[in-house]
């Protein structure tokens, strides 16, 4: 049973989702070609041949949802009676600024907005979208936290801090920032049995028959890859087709750090001369599949990841073993974020329709929803009036000018209510904005009380090890 407290929790702030290819989670069944090709992979990156789980992600700093697929994966291995471990599959290919960190901050008018704070040094020499493989590993910065809108967020901003300057060892950023999670993830996640980059992977030996094959016939590749892709037109972009200069579904690195991308002579080039070649999402994501007894992708990698299945299928003939998905929606209390849990919400009436019939100041609430459709007994007059008399007629210009001195009379005899409700609207606006960051789920999950990750986590863990149905 999950416990009361974390019960209260979870129905206030999570939502937590677990699926498994298989009912029980156990591997599955996999073809000769699939199982061979685990078994090069595995061997390249001196991986044990029992039981392996995996999650994956970019580097940066992990919301909730994403410490939710590596706390399954560690869960699934701690769930086998025999020998497993977890892998973390660091997908250091995307180009991303691994030490920024947003944060609740406060403007000089007292409002809180999300900003971002970078927590190291930035390196001339590196673009700041470079690759994280090629940034170098190093201690945090000092930075001025007297913006930041609660102690909490202060206190997690120093948490991560605190773990930056502890593995400042790492070979790059991409893995410094892998270790920078776990470090600050560790009540709640065991440590894995191995963090391997999609640099690594990509350039094992196990992986390098499916590069050369690639290579060696780019347009049949990019056909494949482009029927697959027109089964979900927005999972990824099709591959250029022009014969010797195909596009293939690797990167280049550009000396600055940043990816590109290259056609197949120029990787052909490229990969003769050792430079850095790395996967794109279906060839890594695929590796990482092959690899695993069971792999787990948040919810949004579920999609493509069907797609890719596709392309695997036709091009290299092999099958992608079945995965997991896990995730979770968790927001932080008010307070974390320098908020107030009263934040008013809109009023019955807006300023605009008072301002054009004051007497809806002073209907009933239970009236409020319909007061556009109703009209006051003196204007529902002049209007009829208006309607009776001829076009362009004295008459008419008359009931007009009655309408008008009617409305302004009425306006100011309101006026103190009206100016009161336009204020409190502007407030309302800019308490809306407050109240969005309230229902954000991309917090990094430093920002969040420990009770709630710990529900989540309690959930997760008895969603995989509660007897099959």
């Amino acid at each position: 049973m999950i416990p009361a407290e974390h019960s209260e929790l979870l129905a206030r702030q999570a939502s937590v989702t677990f699926e498994c290819g298989a009912a029980d989670g156990s591997a599955p069944v996999l073809t000769e070609a699939t199982a061979a090709l685990r078994r090069e992979l595995r061997e390249s990156l001196a991986l044990p041949a029992h039981f392996l789980a995996g999650a994956g992600h970019q580097p940066i700093l992990w919301h909730a949802g994403i410490l939710a697929k590596f706390i399954a994966a560690s869960a699934i291995a701690g769930a086998r009676a025999g020998p497993a471990n977890w892998i973390h599959f660091l997908s250091d290919q995307d180009g991303v600024d691994a030490f920024r960190m947003d944060l609740p901050l406060r403007d000089a008018h007292g409002a809180v907005r999300r900003g971002s704070i970078r927590l190291v040094a930035n390196d001339p020499h590196v673009a700041r979208d470079a690759v994280a493989a090629v940034h170098p590993s190093q201690a945090a910065r000092e930075i001025d936290l007297t913006h930041v809108a609660s102690q909490q967020a202060v206190d997690g901003c120093l948490r991560v801090r605190t773990a930056i300057d502890q593995t400042t060892d790492a070979p790059h950023a991409g893995i410094q920032l892998a270790r920078v999670m776990h470090i600050c993830a560790a009540q709640w996640l065991p440590a894995p049995g191995a963090i391997v980059s999609s640099n690594a992977l990509i350039a094992c030996a196990g992986a390098q028959p499916i590069v050369e094959r690639i290579l060696s016939d780019p347009v049949a590749n990019a056909q494949a890859f482009n029927a697959a892709v027109r089964s979900d037109p927005h999972s990824a972009k099709p591959l250029h087709i022009a014969g010797d200069s195909t596009e293939v579904p690797l990167w280049g690195v550009c000396a600055d750090g940043r990816r590109e991308r290259i056609g197949a002579s120029e990787a052909r080039r490229r990969h003769a001369q050792g430079r850095v070649l790395l996967p794109r999402a279906f060839l890594a994501s695929g590796l990482m599949r092959v690899i695993c007894d069971t792999f787990v992708h948040g919810t949004g990698g579920a999609r493509y990841e069907r797609v890719a299945e596709q392309w695997w299928r036709a091009f290299l003939g092999i099958e992608l073993p079945s995965f997991a998905t896990a995730s979770a929606t968790l927001v932080p209390e008010p307070e974390r974020l320098g908020l107030r849990a009263d934040l008013t919400t809109g009023n019955a009436v807006t300023w605009r329709r008072a301002w054009w019939d004051p007497t809806q100041l002073d209907r009933p609430p239970e009236q409020a929803p319909d007061s556009h459709k109703m009209l006051e007994p003196v204007r529902a007059a002049i209007l009829a009036r208006i309607a009776q008399a001829p076009r362009r007629s004295a008459a008419r210009r008359d009931g007009y000018r009655a309408l008008t001195a009617h409305i302004d009379a009425l306006r100011f005899s309101q006026r103190a209510r009206l100016d009161a409700l336009k204020h409190t609207e502007s407030a309302q606006l800019a308490a809306g904005a407050q109240r969005a960051l309230l229902h954000d789920r991309t917090w990094p999950f430093v920002l969040l009380a420990d009770a709630s990750i710990t529900a989540m986590a309690t959930t997760i863990i008895q969603r995989i090890n509660a007897p099959a149905s």
